[in-house]
């Protein structure tokens, strides 16, 4: 081995120990009591708060819109008839519930969208192509 070789090796060596010695001598700093877990304690006259964080479309594609608390986490990438659409609708969180919001572009833009569909009938493409003027 030649020089650069070794000082290589001896410091990949020490960088591992280090790691090694870390881990190993990693403390939490003193004892740790842990926080007892609260029970829940059911309450029907006390109206649960509306989680505004969660409501959304419950639907990932198309204009078939409805909102809700379970709103999907994840959607695909795919593209459906009617996604283009979706721009122009919401879902507000305003007097305590969750609830869609859709202007006259939606509503223009839905049944252009449906429309096209039609025509194209089992023709994706078409359908695609005639959605873009919508």
């Amino acid at each position: 081995m030649n020089h650069p070789d070794i000082i290589a090796v001896v410091c990949s060596l020490l960088l591992v120990a280090a790691l090694v010695a870390a881990g190993c001598t990693f403390t939490s700093g003193g004892n740790v009591t842990p926080a007892p877990v609260p029970t829940p304690v059911a309450t029907p006259d006390i109206p649960e708060t509306l989680d505004v964080s969660t409501c959304g479309f419950t639907t990932c594609h198309g204009a078939d819109l409805a909102c809700g608390l379970n709103s999907p986490d994840v959607c695909t990438t795919e593209y459906r008839i009617g996604d283009r659409c979706r721009k122009y609708a919401r879902c507000d969180t305003g007097g305590g519930s969750c609830t869609l919001v859709i202007s006259s572009k939606f509503t223009a833009c839905k049944a252009c969208a449906e429309r096209c569909q039609i025509q194209a009938g089992p023709d994706s493409l078409t359908a695609f192509s005639c959605e873009e003027k919508c």
